[in-house]
């Protein structure tokens, strides 16, 4: 059962016995990017939250080390706990179906299946660099390479 199926069935469960769910800030301790799982400590009671989803499906944040959160907790359940917001992200991972979009503080990635939106418009410029004109003027192959060294800059 996934992470998001896992969530749904809690939350059911919960409407039935009528506990509310909690809310609880606390201090990113450590974070497990691979497994989308955060350690946590609580501000007000220094209760460690293991496990913490950093995600609920298709959206997933990475928080830095040592920043604020607010944290879901589920039916009053440490254990059942998700990463509501932080003050601070280094990451963030956006999916649907093949599509992917990560926003980083380095700039953006964005892919569909097996191509990068970078790499095809590297692509194309190194294409149209490669233009040769007999009667007229060329490309300004320097300024296209200038386009491309901006580009890189946003795009990862």
């Amino acid at each position: 059962m996934g992470a998001f199926d896992e969530f749904v069935r809690l939350l059911k469960e919960k409407q039935k016995s009528e506990i509310q769910p909690q809310m609880v800030w606390a201090t990113v301790k450590s974070v497990d990017w691979e497994k989308r799982t955060m350690v946590a400590t609580g501000l007000v009671d220094d209760l460690e939250y293991y496990d913490v989803l950093l995600g609920l499906g298709n959206t997933y944040k990475k928080p830095k080390q040592g920043s604020k959160c607010l944290l879901g907790v589920i039916g009053n359940h440490s254990a059942f706990t998700f990463l509501i917001e932080a003050e601070s992200v280094e990451e963030m991972l956006v999916v649907s179906g093949e599509s992917e979009m990560t926003v980083k503080e380095e700039g953006f990635i964005i892919k569909r299946a097996d191509q990068s939106l970078t790499q095809v418009l590297n692509d194309f410029i190194d294409e149209v660099n490669k233009i040769v004109v007999i009667n007229g003027t060329t490309i300004n192959v320097a300024a296209v390479n200038l386009i491309k060294q901006r580009l890189n800059t946003i795009l990862k």
